[in-house]
């Protein structure tokens, strides 16, 4: 029993000594001569002997983000394209960069493509045509390479049938390209227009 007394004495006494001994060192951040990078901060409310430190902030620079536009038009058509499984498919961006170089909207080719073939998949063997380009009767136009059929179509399509500006709406174009049409080539154009907006 004195043990215990005499062991919590000796903590109880050790700790004031400690409390006493420390009281001195709380207050070394006010002199001149502090090394550290902190700013004392005093606090209205508080006695003048409590200091407050904070850190202060690093020079980090800033985090720059940048945002790109992109032409989402290719990504339409490849999706279009896609979900048919259309042979045109990876050609996406030569229908949009062809589309900006003769100045026609870009829906055209894949349109037409989808009104005259089910976008090529029912064509002439070996033509690679699947706009109906110059094929009537037994007389069909083959091209090389579905590639080749675009390049080649385009500019004749702009200046054949979208010559004149005010000239862009299917039942004018339908007019000369499909004269015996009754009106649904055109109806079904704007539609597969629709489909890709």
């Amino acid at each position: 029993m004195a043990k215990k007394l005499l062991t919590k004495t000796f903590l109880f006494l050790f700790s004031i000594s400690l409390i006493i001994i420390t009281l001195p060192f709380l207050n070394l951040g006010n002199g001149t001569g502090n090394s550290h990078k902190n700013t004392a901060y005093f606090s209205p409310q508080a006695s003048k002997e409590t200091v407050i430190f904070a850190a202060l902030p690093e020079n980090k620079p800033l985090t720059q983000t940048s945002v790109k536009t992109a032409d989402a038009r290719p990504e339409i058509i490849r999706q279009y394209l896609a979900k048919y499984g259309s042979d045109l498919e990876p050609y996406a961006n030569l229908i949009v960069q062809l589309s900006d170089q003769y100045n026609f909207d870009y829906r055209w080719l894949v349109a037409i493509a989808q009104q005259e073939s089910n976008l090529c998949k029912k064509i002439p063997a070996n033509s690679y045509n699947c706009w109906g380009w110059g094929i009537y009767g037994d007389n069909v136009i083959r091209f090389d390479s579905y590639e080749d059929a675009l390049i080649t179509i385009a500019p004749k399509f702009k200046e054949t049938f979208l010559k004149d500006e005010h000239l862009r709406d299917p039942y004018e174009v339908m007019a000369t390209y499909t004269p015996p049409s009754n009106g649904s080539w055109a109806a079904a154009v704007l539609q597969f227009f629709k489909e890709l907006e």
